[in-house]
């Protein structure tokens, strides 16, 4: 695999940065601007691999929250993400996923609709599946993204 800039889509806003994980560039623009730069004037590919890994690393805890008191799955989502990859349910990564929806759903998102949609556009990787439909998602409904509690605290308590 090139450690170069690759995309997953014609209007070049995923990047995949590493083992199969894509992240949007817009929110690569948005949240680690001078990382995005680095990564991109890289001299040699440790050191790309080094700063996707930085880039991963806070794309995971900004946007991927712990599950708190509210747990967030609902037997709905779960038929949906079924329906597109059984992995999906599998390992850490459903439960942020899973949050998001339901943000989504609040917002008036048609999940059940929408998502099956975005489960196709690409193929899922082998690692990460829901993490990378998770942040389709985002990309998609923007309304899934966390928000912050006014204190300017995390938008859920940390796990118990």
């Amino acid at each position: 695999m090139s450690d170069a800039p690759r995309t997953g889509r014609s209007d070049r806003d995923w990047v995949t940065l590493l083992g199969g994980v894509r992240v949007s560039w817009q929110w690569m623009t948005r949240h680690t601007p001078e990382l995005l730069a680095a990564w991109l004037d890289a001299a040699t590919a440790a050191r790309r691999r080094s700063i996707a890994a930085e880039i991963v690393h806070i794309a995971a805890e900004l946007e991927s929250e712990p599950v708190g008191a509210e747990v967030p799955g609902s037997p709905a989502w779960e038929a949906v993400a079924e329906r597109i990859d059984p992995r999906l349910l599998l390992g850490p990564d459903w439960w942020p996923l899973s949050a998001a929806l339901a943000r989504a759903a609040v917002a008036g998102y048609d999940v059940s609709t929408r998502l099956p949609v975005l489960g196709a556009a690409a193929p899922l990787p082998d690692r990460h599946p829901a993490r990378e439909l998770h942040w389709r998602l985002l990309d998609d409904c923007p309304a899934a993204l966390p928000v912050p509690e006014a204190d300017g605290g995390p938008a859920t308590p940390p796990p118990r």
